[in-house]
């Protein structure tokens, strides 16, 4: 039986007999290969009437969206949250007494 690769804009990798450990590497690499421009405007275009035609499949179709994400081009990727900056860290909060929220039994203790 033969088995046949396709890459994600369609055109044929190869075609092997059963046996052979070729389209199992050929498809590792294929995973992992990134995005061009094209390939990712047709897969978000495609993303985007998946999810208007098929609501109740929403969660399942952004889930194949994020694995998608980062083989796609820098600007095509959701921005990335950076690291809080010194003169953004929140202000420490005074101390307080909470000895109210320990309850009279535990102090028997």
């Amino acid at each position: 039986m033969a088995r046949a690769l396709v890459r994600r804009d369609g055109q044929a990798l190869l075609r092997s007999e059963r046996g052979s450990t070729l389209p199992a590497r050929a498809l590792a690499a294929e995973r992992a290969r990134p995005y061009s421009e094209e390939e990712a405007a047709a897969f978000l275009a495609l993303h985007r009437a998946l999810r208007e035609a098929l609501p109740r499949h929403r969660p399942e179709l952004d889930e194949i969206a994020a694995l998608a994400r980062p083989l796609m081009p820098a600007r095509m990727q959701p921005p990335r949250i950076g690291r809080p900056r010194p003169e953004m860290w929140p202000l420490a909060l005074p101390a307080a007494d909470y000895d109210w929220l320990v309850s009279p039994l535990s102090r028997a203790a």
